[in-house]
């Protein structure tokens, strides 16, 4: 992922405000805080022990006294939507923050589809933000850290105001969401941001759950493991990260080796024939000679797609494209003073920091066009990743279990919310028999901390990557079930988006869908309105003789499907093998057959990685994915 700020805090070397002389309140109090709507608003902070603390907000007074260790915690009135206000806490010195808003506060968790920022190429995203001027929608973006142990505050942050200065660097799928919030509702609203790309669940759950969590007890007991240093381990692999990216981005690196220029000795190096899933590591370049000649080529463009993650692109020796990995891929412009007669060469060098495999090419998507006609690049490429250093090998310990509930959810817990936004689960779909107990103790965890039943209302997994001809299992499937299933617990919501993925983007640049959708959800499960907030799901089936009738739930003012068949739908017999069905809505009921299935036994709709899928309610929602049976993977 991209070059992010890494702290790790050690439990003694953040300053233990438990025992602070001077007031001291949290990072996330400060000016332009929003707090939640009607309900008492907490605050805490240290001073000295025993210490009397005075509190003021509007025409409110409270009075409350610091314990032995210098916490101390009271409590304001609830208020309905308005300001500004100022809020006054006076101990031996006094603190005043200003432009305080009161309305609906929410807490937008995940990983790095929730990460996502406005200007890393969102549908639209220019003119969106140039419309963004709603200065009492604000956002407070939690700081990347890591930590052991659950820490009392973060190391930084402010409220942001949303406007074209700001908007950029916000979450697109928390803004979509807050300013459908801030539209319908008609009161400010706050966001705390605390997401980190490329995160597993377990990093954002508490040690003690994970140790009672199936699947990670182990993982859990090692880090509580005394004998372990992580102080020691951490400095040395930050070091190898700190390198990593160095290598990665080392662009003057790079251009001193040489391997870019036209007349480049690449006899050496292996030949590959791309796309293929030919194993390619470190840093990786990657040379392919075309013969043109600049009398004849007007206009010239170069496209690779899957170029995965970051690229230093090379047109005869020259730059023309340094691509980082959030950066989407378009035809890139060749200037034609750069052609040469005959031979010319095109030269990537790639580097993928997630997991030191490199991605490069995809089918009928590597072209040259000159002149508006494409010519394939598909075929022979030279590879080597001998030209420069190896990438040393370090882990992602913001990935560790418990680490960044320890860093970025411990210390904000308390803070009034009204509830909480969620889009993760992509890198825990290699183990989704575990995700079921495992995300519904990060709810429970994450409640139990805010005491309070926080509305959690989540993103179940898009669509994405190739889809297949025939009905297949899917870890993906199966992760996006373990979602579902979490609707079993109270208060929760959940946006489906099996529709509005990428196949070849696990980072989908349509986040408005998204953002709506989850809003929807949160106007029924947080707020009680009556509206239609889901897609069909399913309800029941009942077989006669080789049909199946299955019957749905939240179907809205009807069934439709977006297609002139309706796809998605696949059936099976006891010998657990599926086929695509016939499928026809009847009412609020779909109708099943497939002439390969005379008894069928299990149904399953949109049942794959990336399927096709065309069922709708008239509301324009998609039917939520299921299956009917409870059998083992097959591969």
């Amino acid at each position: 992922m991209k070059l992010r700020r890494l702290l790790f805090i050690l439990p003694m070397l953040l300053v233990m405000q438990s025992y602070a002389a001077d007031l001291t309140l949290p990072r996330l109090f400060a000016d332009h805080m929003v707090f939640q709507r009607n309900q008492p608003t907490k605050i805490w902070g240290w001073a000295s022990p025993k210490q009397k603390i005075k509190l003021q907000f509007d025409d409110q007074k409270v009075k409350t006294k610091a314990d032995d260790t210098g916490y101390f915690e009271a409590y304001l009135d609830g208020k309905t939507a308005g300001g500004p206000y100022t809020l006054t806490v006076a101990a031996d010195t006094t603190i005043t923050y200003t432009d305080i808003l009161i309305g609906d506060v929410w807490i937008a968790g995940g990983q790095s589809n929730m990460e996502w920022q406005m200007q890393w190429e969102v549908d639209n995203w220019e003119e969106e933000v140039k419309d963004s001027d709603y200065p009492e929608i604000r956002f407070f973006q939690v700081p990347n850290e890591f930590a052991t142990s659950p820490q009392k505050d973060i190391s930084a942050g402010e409220w942001l105001l949303a406007g074209p200065k700001n908007t950029p660097s916000f979450s697109a799928v928390a803004w979509f969401f807050a300013k459908q919030n801030h539209r319908e509702k008609n009161v400010p609203v706050g966001v705390i941001e605390s997401h980190w790309g490329g995160t597993p669940a377990e990093a954002w759950a508490s040690v003690e759950t994970l140790t009672e969590t199936p699947g990670y007890e182990a993982a859990a007991e090692k880090i509580i493991n005394p004998e372990i240093s992580w102080e020691e381990f951490t400095e040395k692999n930050q070091a190898k990260e700190a390198r990593k990216w160095e290598l990665m981005r080392d662009k003057d690196g790079a251009i001193a080796s040489g391997a870019q220029q036209v007349e480049y000795d690449d006899s050496s190096w292996t030949t590959y024939e791309l796309p293929s899933n030919a194993k390619m590591t470190d840093l990786a370049w990657l040379r392919k000679e075309v013969q043109l000649s600049p009398d004849s080529v007007e206009d010239l463009k170069l496209y690779i797609n899957n170029v995965v993650q970051e690229a230093f692109v090379f047109f005869n020796g020259e730059l023309i494209w340094a691509k980082v990995w959030s950066d989407g891929i378009e035809p890139l412009e060749i200037p034609k003073e750069l052609v040469q007669e005959g031979k010319n060469v095109i030269t990537y060098r790639v580097a993928n920091s997630w997991d030191n495999n490199v991605y490069f090419g995809r089918a009928g998507e590597m072209w040259l066009e000159v002149n508006g006609q494409q010519q394939s690049l598909e075929g022979a490429w030279k590879y080597s990743n001998d030209v420069e250093s190896k990438i040393p090998e370090s882990i992602k310990m913001y990935q560790l279990p418990s680490f960044l509930y320890n860093a970025k959810i411990a210390p904000i817990g308390g803070y009034t919310a009204r509830g909480v936004i969620w889009y993760q689960g992509e890198s825990n779909a290699d183990k989704p028999q575990y995700y079921r107990d495992l995300f519904a103790n990060v709810i429970k965890d994450w409640r139990k901390l805010w005491g309070d039943d926080l509305a959690f209302q989540y993103v179940q997994l898009a669509n994405f990557m190739a889809r297949k001809d025939e009905p297949s299992d899917s870890d993906w499937a199966r992760l996006r079930d373990a979602q579902t299933e979490t609707l079993s617990l109270p208060k929760t919501g959940m946006a489906v988006t099996i529709d509005i993925g990428d196949a070849d983007d696990i980072h989908p640049r349509n986040k408005l869908d998204v953002g709506q959708r989850l809003w929807l959800s949160a106007k029924k499960v947080s707020y009680g309105d009556d509206v239609v907030y889901a897609g069909p799901m399913y309800k029941s089936h009942q077989v006669e003789g080789n049909a199946v009738t299955v019957t749905f739930d939240n179907i809205g003012t009807g069934l439709k499907s977006s297609e002139d068949k309706v796809l998605g739908f696949a059936i099976a017999g006891e010998d657990q093998k599926f086929y695509w069905a016939d499928a026809k809505i009847v009412g609020d009921q779909v109708v099943l057959s497939a002439s390969e299935v005379a008894v069928p036994v299990a149904v399953r709709y949109a049942w794959a990685d990336n399927p096709a899928t065309s069922l709708y309610n008239e509301e324009e929602l998609p039917a939520v994915p299921f299956r009917t049976d409870d059998w083992e993977r097959q591969y």
